[in-house]
This record gives structure tokens, sequence and C-alpha cells, in this order.
């Protein structure tokens, strides 16, 4: 005589039920992990990596110049100034600024700066990293400030 119910004999099927579910669980939470962020911070790190010791000398050598510079975003404009160790205003032949959204891949773009100013629209709200290069008599000067765009 069995004294086992219907709903008894099912019990060994709910745990392969929960272990089933749990299995579909994870592998959406993977695949959406996997298709929203790829984990690259930069494109070619193992060659970043080789070239640190020039940057740390260059970075040095930056210094030596006693150069200031002075990054805003004011009313629509990037306004970019840079001074020499005196505080004279320094005519760079070459301004270009690198806009980067360190929070989110794809929306990076690049502008130029003339006259020490350019208008600029940011596509989205939040925070920005304005990396600024400039050309001065083949001097190389570069800066960068961190954003954020109401």
């Amino acid at each position: 005589m069995s004294t086992l119910s219907r709903r008894d004999k099912l019990i060994p099927w709910y745990f392969v039920a929960f272990f089933v579910v749990l299995a579909l669980v994870d592998g959406t939470m993977v695949t959406l992990a996997v298709r929203t962020q790829t984990g690259l911070v930069t494109q070619h790190p193992y060659e970043k990596g080789l070239a640190y010791n020039q940057v740390v000398k260059a970075e040095e050598q930056q210094k030596a110049l006693g150069w200031k510079s002075d990054i805003k975003v004011e009313k629509g404009m990037l306004l970019f100034a840079l001074k020499d160790a005196e505080g004279k205003l320094l005519n760079a032949d070459k301004v270009t600024a690198n806009i980067v959204r360190p929070t989110q891949a794809g929306m990076d773009f690049v502008i130029e700066i003339k006259n020490g100013k350019t208008p600029i629209t940011f596509p989205a709200k939040g925070l920005w990293e304005v990396r600024v290069n400039a050309e001065v008599d083949a001097i190389h000067y570069q800066q960068s400030k961190r954003i954020v765009m109401p």
C-alpha cells in the first residue's frame, strides 16, 4: 500500500525546477553583463603600459615649464587659457579637446579650440572629462579636468 500522495511524488521535480530556474537567471545575468560592459577602459592598454616611463618623463618636463592652464565651460562655450611661468598668456599653434564620458562608452568626441574658446554641446548630463592638448612652438602641453554637466 502506497502512502505517498500524488503531490508528494512531485517533490523531487520541485528541486529540479528550482535549479533550472536558477540556471536561467544566472545565464540571463551573465549575458547582460557581457553585452553591456566590455571591461575595456582604454584602447591598447599593453602598449600604453610599456610607454609609461615616457609618460612620466613628459609630465616632469611639463611641470618644469611652470605653465598653468584654465579649463572652463560657461554658457555653452569651452574656454581654455594657457599661461607661462610669469603669467603671460601663451598663443598656442593648435589646441584640441578630447571630451570623454568616463561612465559610458561611445559618447566621446574631439573638438578644436580656436582663440581660447569654442562652442560645445554635451550629448548627455553628468560627468565628463575634458582633456586639452596644446602645441606651443613644438612643445606639447596637456591638461585634463572633470566637469559635471547639469
